[in-house]
């Protein structure tokens, strides 16, 4: 396949704007027996805030139910005053900011679901003003000021990616929003907080390197890297199968258990499923960015999903092709690549050499089109016609 030289993405100037990029850290934290009962305190009389507000949130005005409506803050406080509560003042604040903004959202989608429910929270929140984060010569910890009087110090486990991020905290490069402290079932306790920054991005419409992108399931994904003059520059797949077969053998298994009443088991095989699709996810996307970036300066180029497969009844299909897409744009952003939705009617029937369009060049995963000879993997085929779409 042809190749050409490609402008460096550092030396690319032109149309350039700047965006904020926020990605949720987190991160386990070294804790004690006294350290975890402090944060079991914290969780339990956050949760029973939310509780109470929630009960007390449908007989509030629908626009009174706001993070910053100080009449929440003072029901709170009223029903639970300082000197009943181990938790200070921030802790009471995050609660109603809780609630209230979980209204709010329910409010906006006004799409006759369930109301907000509470009471249940494993976490707690503070605000960027009750909290610090600070390296030391272990790498990094983290003094909450959640209990009056008694600040809490965590060392924040030295991990890879995390060390990333607070690198740019700490440097000044880096902001940080409201943290949250997660409790688990076996004592430990991990940090969820996000960081924002701004990275430059430049305009889809002055790149002529674009990658294609077609997503499935026999073939997870396949990212074609077209060139302005339409030469195809790589091509990378990530096949299914292993996919598949694991979530195939995780539903006979969750199957087996439902008919031998085991709940818990149910419930573990469902967070395996979960924890496993996140990593694929999270693999699948990286690799897709990765691909962007080494050819930058280029844009990445994604089929519009909208009604996508809605009647399938395949299992395989309940994969989060949606939640695939946000990721890869997610990370496109944070890179400082483009990406845009394309209609992507007829990519995989379409021969990309010819532009004759039949049903029946696609077989399986072959593509052969009777009228020019193109052959090709079919994904390979709907990459590179989404690249040019």
């Amino acid at each position: 396949m042809a190749t050409s030289s490609q402008t460096p993405l550092t030396d690319f100037t032109a149309g350039t704007g700047t965006q904020t990029v926020t990605q949720t850290v987190v991160a386990p934290l070294e804790t004690s027996n006294t350290k975890s009962a402090k944060i079991s305190t914290a969780v339990e009389e956050f949760a029973e805030m939310c509780s109470y507000l929630g009960d007390m949130m449908p007989s509030i005005d629908a626009h009174e139910r706001t993070p910053n409506n100080p009449a929440l803050y003072r029901l709170v406080t009223r029903e639970f005053p300082s000197d009943e509560r181990t938790v200070g003042s921030k802790v009471a604040l995050a609660a109603t900011h809780h609630v209230a903004a979980a209204y709010q959202s329910y409010q906006a989608r006004n799409d006759g679901g369930h109301r907000p429910t509470f009471g249940e929270e494993t976490f707690f929140q503070l605000d960027t003003q009750s909290f610090d984060i600070v390296e030391n010569d272990r790498g990094f910890g983290i003094k909450a000021r959640f209990i009056p009087y008694d600040p809490v110090w965590f060392h924040i486990e030295p991990r890879p990616y995390v060390r990333e991020y607070l690198d740019r905290v700490c440097n000044g490069d880096a902001s940080v929003g409201t943290a949250e402290f997660r409790l688990h079932d076996d004592g430990g306790v991990s940090l969820h907080l996000p960081v924002s920054w701004e990275v430059d991005v430049y305009e889809p419409a002055e790149v002529g390197t674009t990658v294609g992108v077609d997503i499935g399931e026999n073939v997870i994904y396949a990212a074609a890297v077209v060139e302005r003059s339409g030469d195809v520059a790589a091509v990378e797949m990530e096949r299914g199968a292993e996919f598949r077969h694991y979530r195939e053998r995780l539903q006979r298994k969750r199957d087996r258990l439902q008919q031998q009443d085991d709940l818990r088991g149910v419930k573990a095989t469902r967070d395996d499923q979960r924890r496993y699709t996140e990593q694929v996810l999270d693999t699948a996307s990286r690799e897709i960015v990765d691909v962007a970036v080494k050819h930058a300066p280029a844009v990445i180029r994604l089929e519009d999903l909208t009604h996508y497969r809605e009647s399938a009844q395949d299992p395989i299909h309940d994969w989060p092709f949606a939640e695939l897409q946000e990721k890869i744009a997610y990370k496109a952003t944070a890179e400082g690549i483009p990406v845009e939705v394309v209609d992507a009617a007829y990519t995989s029937t379409t021969c990309r050499k010819c532009g004759q369009t039949n049903r029946e060049y696609r077989n399986g995963s072959d593509f052969q089109c009777s009228r020019c000879g193109y052959e090709v993997h079919a994904d390979v085929n709907a990459a590179i016609n989404i690249a040019n779409a």
